[in-house]
């Protein structure tokens, strides 16, 4: 059984080998000493050739093999050794194809590196290589262009937990006019358009259908996969003492990479990648200056909610070009469909302030949104596209409520009742807004106690908390939960604004029963309020909270 499997398997890649018109190097006819060539491009998109050495063979049938080279020659001289975009790099042994140049060793002689066996490249096996962690995939560092130094940055602080890295050595436009073949230079990327996020490598091996593996090693490996395939021009190599690297301009898109495995990536030309429209305009107020981006997000539910937040952040960092404090509206719409083809909406608009870092916080919003949409458990959705509008200012555009007074002491069930709201702002006069209440027309009479607090007021939560846990108070079992995507999406939507005034029943004061029950006693609780809270907009951001009590006469 295994003999006719080994059969089959090399059936199937002389079948691949003859569609690409190259011949294979099977690792049993390796030796140590053998000489070969390997191809690659420093610069523009012409296809140069080095010296391979073959040192030995390293791994097992069960593991996966690896072979062990050095590179040398004029080319080698040039780079300082083995560079990250060499990464795909094929070599060729008699004519025949060995592999792709996949790993080097960190601080060690660059002239020495592993190949992936082409054998494995051609299967793209989901098996993940098991390497010492000191050996690490050349050329899997992204490169950023159209990043300001603070975007670039805040990229790079976003992606850390996903364990990859941004370099701002990127570029986009030019790229080769040239078909793609192996040793041609090649682009992975994850966002294209005004700014563009990706990795530059090698390609190892192509055939007539447009088929084409790269890289000799995975990418971020996430299996079935999703990214641009472009054309690159390569401007050159940058020596560096741990690994020189090449630089390079993504060109355009020209198919897609749809695997990314332990041996490589892999895809075809021809259709592109699901992705995601964005189109972010900022203003700065202040210096009367605005930017716009436009770029298409790969369709990937943990990367795009990423790669959104720092092309807004980036545009604002542009538009504004400072750090620090300040207040930004932001407004964000996010279309789409859930997997019944069924419309997802989600329309949001807020005010943000921050004494220090403001730009790290405008995003918070259009995060969650990204998130609850891309990463919620209950159904894949597709996204129709991603527009942010924000408009930032170096003014402190906060009031704090001072003051609360009802317009009556007694109130009808039913009826409203106007509250004058007196406001403070940031080193201004103080001035009153009148804002209403419409009493529950059920309520039972008696005594009504009201909240009324500015949207990015927590205190009044925190104050809250603090009393029931003095008191002992178990936070009532939840009556609402959300058991659909629409309930998140309507949560979002519905969510308070930091510019509202919003007035509701205070917790605890309004006795529950059938169809007023008692709401969550728990933070979550709090937040939501009451079926009967009302809000009102501002063009402040309000803090501070008060109280007020009336007498309500039962209908």
């Amino acid at each position: 059984m295994r003999i006719l499997i080994i059969a089959l398997c090399l059936c199937l890649q002389l079948a691949v080998a003859t569609a690409a018109n190259v011949s294979l190097m099977p690792i049993r006819d390796l030796r140590p000493g053998m000489q070969g060539i390997g191809k690659t491009v420093i610069q523009g998109d012409t296809i140069e050739e080095f010296n391979v050495e073959i040192l030995g063979v390293q791994g097992s049938e069960a593991t996966g093999y690896s072979v062990f080279v050095r590179l040398y020659g004029d080319l080698i001289e040039k780079t300082g050794g083995v560079a990250q975009g060499m990464s795909g790099s094929p070599v060729y042994v008699d004519g025949r194809l060995v592999g792709a140049v996949a790993f080097g060793k960190v601080f060690n002689d660059p002239h020495y590196c592993f190949l992936t066996p082409i054998g494995r490249m051609l299967s793209l096996l989901d098996e993940p290589q098991a390497l010492p962690n000191d050996w690490l995939p050349k050329g899997t560092a992204l490169q950023a262009a159209g990043f300001t130094e603070y975007g670039l940055q805040y990229l790079q602080e976003k992606l850390q937990p996903l364990g990859l890295e941004a370099l701002g050595n990127g570029g986009a436009g030019q790229g080769s006019t040239k078909t793609l073949e192996p040793g041609s230079a090649v682009g992975a990327s994850i966002m294209q358009g005004d700014l563009t996020l990706g990795a530059l490598g090698t390609v190892t091996w192509t055939d007539d259908k447009g088929n084409v593996l790269a890289f000799g090693h995975p990418f971020m490996q996430r299996g079935s996969s999703n990214f641009f395939m472009t054309k690159a021009w390569v401007l050159g190599v940058v020596p560096n003492m741990q690994s020189s690297y090449k630089v390079g301009n993504m060109g355009e898109a020209i198919g897609r990479f749809t695997q990314d495995r332990s041996s490589g990536i892999g895809g075809s030309e021809g259709a592109l990648p699901k992705s995601i429209p964005v189109f972010v305009t900022t203003n700065d107020i202040g210096r009367g200056r605005g930017d716009s981006i436009r770029v298409q997000v790969v369709e990937d539910e943990r990367l795009a909610p990423v790669i959104i937040d720092a092309a807004v952040l980036n545009t604002l960092s542009k538009t504004v070009d400072r750090n620090g404090g300040g207040t930004a509206r932001v407004r964000f719409t996010i279309t789409g469909v859930d997997s019944k083809k069924n419309p997802l909406l989600i329309d949001r608009e807020n005010m943000f302030y921050s004494s220090d870092a403001l730009l790290k916080n405008v995003n918070a919003e259009l995060n969650e949104a990204m998130t609850i949409l891309m990463q919620n458990k209950f159904e894949a959705v597709q996204l129709y596209g991603v527009q942010v509008e924000a408009q930032v200012s170096d003014q402190v555009q906060v009031a704090e409520i001072q003051r609360v007074k009802a317009g009556a002491a007694k109130v009808k069930a039913g009826e409203k009742l106007a509250l004058e709201v007196t406001m403070k702002p940031y080193r201004g006069e103080e001035f009153t807004r009148t804002v209403y209440f419409k009493v529950p027309k059920d309520h039972p009479g008696g005594q009504l106690a009201l909240q009324v607090r500015g949207g990015s007021s927590m205190a009044w939560v925190l104050e809250l908390l603090r009393k029931q846990q003095q008191e002992g108070v178990p936070a009532a079992k939840k009556q609402e939960q959300r058991h659909t995507l629409a309930d998140y999406v309507q949560a979002a939507n519905n969510a308070d604004k930091n510019n509202e005034i919003i007035v509701d029943i205070a917790t605890g004061a309004q006795p529950p029963n059938a169809e007023n029950p008692a709401p969550d006693a728990g933070l979550a609780g709090m937040l939501a309020g009451s079926p009967f809270k009302q809000k009102y907009p501002f063009d402040f951001i309000i803090d501070g909270e008060g109280q007020v009590s009336v007498e309500v006469i039962a209908r």
